[in-house]
C-alpha cells in the first residue's frame, strides 16, 4: 500500500491544531553521570514525539518539522545525545550510548502523563528499538509508550549479500510495542521490508510498513533532492502525523 501526498494531507486535518509554545533547551541527568541537552518544542496535545538520536545544528530540516508539529498540537523531544557522548553521526556511534541513559530519556518523558511514540530515521533506529526493549523490561507495568515511527530504517548488522537473508543488529525484534516503518521508493531495501517486519514483530510488536514512491533514504537531508523528494520534506510534518494516525487508531493489518 502507497501513501500519497493526498492522504498524508487528508489524514492529516484528524489531528486538531493548537498554538504551539517557544522552543525551549534543558538538560537530562544521566545515570552515566552525562547532562543531556534537549530541545523540546512544547504543545498542548496529549502526544509527545521524542526523538533519536538528533544531533544540535545538524538537524535544521528535523527541527523545522517539529516547531510545525507542536503548532499541530504534538510535543517533540529532540535530545542530543551524540554530542554528549562526543560521538560522531555514525553507525559504530550507536552501540557505545547506554541502555540506561535511554530508558532514562523514555521515563523522562513518561513523566509528563503524555502518549509517548518514539522516532528515528535510519542507522538511528536502533536506538529507538533498544530504548523501547530496555524501558519496558524495568517498567512493565507502565503503559506510556505507546509506539514506534520508523523511517528508512537501516537495522543491518553487516553489508547484505545478494540471494542471502540479511542479519540484523540485536534490538530487532526486543519489543512489543507497535511499529510503523516507513521506506523510500527508490531504496534496494523495500524489497526487504517484510522479512525486516517480520523480525522486528518476533518480540510480539504490530507491524506495519509503508512505501513512499519515488523517494531515497535520508530524502529530507539531501542536497539533490528530486521534485517528489522536496514535495515530501515539504509535507514530512504530515507524513509523521499520518503515521500516528496508523498506530492510534491500530490499523496495523
Amino acid at each position: 500500500m502507497l501513501i500519497t501526498i493526498k492522504k498524508i494531507i487528508f489524514i492529516g486535518f484528524f489531528i486538531l491544531s493548537t498554538p504551539s509554545i517557544a522552543q525551549k533547551i534543558t538538560t537530562i541527568k544521566m545515570p552515566s553521570g552525562e547532562d543531556i541537552e534537549l530541545r523540546i518544542f512544547p504543545a498542548k496535545g496529549n502526544v509527545l514525539l521524542l526523538g533519536f538520536p538528533c544531533d544540535f545544528d545538524k538537524s535544521k530540516n528535523e527541527e523545522s518539522v517539529a516547531k510545525s508539529l507542536s503548532e499541530d498540537g504534538l510535543e517533540v523531544w529532540m535530545p542530543d545525545i551524540l554530542s554528549t557522548y562526543m560521538l560522531p553521526k555514525v553507525r559504530s556511534s550507536y552501540a557505545k550510548i547506554k541502555n540506561e541513559d535511554l530508558v532514562r530519556i523514555v521515563q523522562k518523558a513518561i513523566k509528563t502523563g503524555k502518549d509517548i511514540y518514539l522516532i528515528a530515521s535510519g542507522a538511528g533506529t536502533q536506538l529507538a528499538l533498544r530504548a523501547a526493549a530496555k524501558w519496558h523490561e524495568k517498567y512493565q507495568n507502565s503503559d506510556g509508550l505507546k509506539g514506534l515511527i520508523l523511517l528508512f530504517p537501516r537495522l543491518n548488522s553487516a553489508e547484505p549479500i545478494p540471494g542471502v537473508k540479511p542479519k540484523y543488529v540485536s534490538a530487532v525484534g526486543t519489543t512489543k510495542k507497535p511499529i510503523m516503518i516507513l521506506e523510500g521508493g527508490r531504496t534496494p531495501n523495500k524489497w526487504g521490508l517484510k522479512h525486516l517486519s517480520m523480525k522486528l514483530s518476533a518480540g510480539g510488536s504490530k507491524v506495519i510498513s509503508k512505501v513512499i514512491p519515488d523517494i531515497r533514504g535520508y530524502f529530507f537531508k539531501r542536497k539533490d533532492p528530486n521534485r517528489t523528494e522536496d514535495m515530501v520534506t515539504s509535507e514530512l510534518s504530515g507524513l509523521i502525523k499520518v503515521s500516528l494516525f496508523y498506530l492510534q487508531k491500530g490499523i496495523l493489518e
